[in-house]
């Protein structure tokens, strides 16, 4: 029990870390330097849109997708999930969450799911819009299934939030992935209708990202890492569309993945309706 219950807490740790931050790895245009003086973006060059002279530009990554962002619509997922072996059967955690912002009517949604090792399932989700927050909890336990429904209004001090923008493109992740991982140019590839470019990372040199926190929160000292790789796909307004990322350990001599998903899709094309029970909040 005390291994599932460290597996939820790090699930969840590392959902609000990554959905935050898988904010940004690749850009172009002008930016600012959190100052107000504008930097200028990497230009282009054969490595795919502004990856800098060295290959990958963490600096102009951040500017361009965080500013885009900000002042576009658009629709992200995540998945993340932790698979370990304990007495002798597979145990796994899995997070599933998105969150679509639709600034035309100034709406946003969240939807998450949580499946812990026991198969209890929590879905979760939160409406906000014209000053509101409307949530619906749904947990199934077995063959029992509970539904709650509340509703809160600024300042918001209590267990309801409004749903948040700015932890879906936080700039914190990317700082830590461009500083010390080699990222290697693979070609471009279609997302969402477009065309992006590839980058990718594997071994001992994929580290500083949030999820190496997260594995060695359940590996012992004697752990090993086996296998760590990562895969970013940026579009040419420096979005970042896609990135994977997987790691293989061992804690006490038994093993554990971590991987984790995101992507961003829909940009400038995201609408949010009404949900159909928010009468009940």
């Amino acid at each position: 029990m005390l291994l599932e219950r460290r597996h939820l807490s790090l699930a969840l740790v590392v959902l609000l870390t990554a959905s935050a931050g898988c904010s940004g790895l690749l850009g172009s245009g002008t930016g600012t330097d959190g100052t107000g003086t504008e930097v200028a973006a990497t230009s282009a060059d054969a490595n795919g849109p502004a990856p800098g002279s060295s290959g990958f530009d963490a600096g102009a990554i951040e500017r361009g997708h965080f500013e885009t962002l900000s002042n576009s619509s658009f629709t992200t997922s995540l998945s993340f999930q932790l698979s370990t072996v304990r007495d002798g059967q597979n145990r796994s955690v899995f997070i599933n969450r998105t969150v679509a912002i639709d600034r035309q009517s100034d709406r946003s949604l969240a939807q998450g799911e949580l499946v812990q090792a026991s198969g209890d399932t929590l879905e979760t989700t939160t409406y906000t819009a014209d000053g509101t927050t409307a949530e619906r909890r749904v947990l199934v336990r077995g063959e029992q299934e509970m539904t709650d429904y509340r509703s809160a209004t600024p300042p918001y001090d209590g267990q309801v939030q409004p749903v948040n923008e700015s932890s879906v493109i936080d700039r914190s992740l990317l700082q830590s992935l461009g500083s010390a991982i080699n990222w290697t140019y693979a070609g471009t590839e279609m997302a969402d209708g477009d065309s992006v470019s590839q980058f990718k990372a594997t071994g001992s040199n994929v580290t500083g990202f949030a999820a190496d926190d997260a594995v060695s929160t359940n590996v012992s000292a004697n752990g090993t890492t086996d296998s760590a790789s990562a895969t970013v796909l940026v579009d040419e307004d420096g979005v970042v569309r896609s990135f994977q990322y997987r790691v293989t350990t061992e804690r006490d001599g038994q093993p554990v993945t971590v991987t984790l998903s995101l992507s961003v899709s829909q940009v400038d094309d995201t609408t949010v309706t009404e949900p159909d029970w928010l009468s009940n909040a």
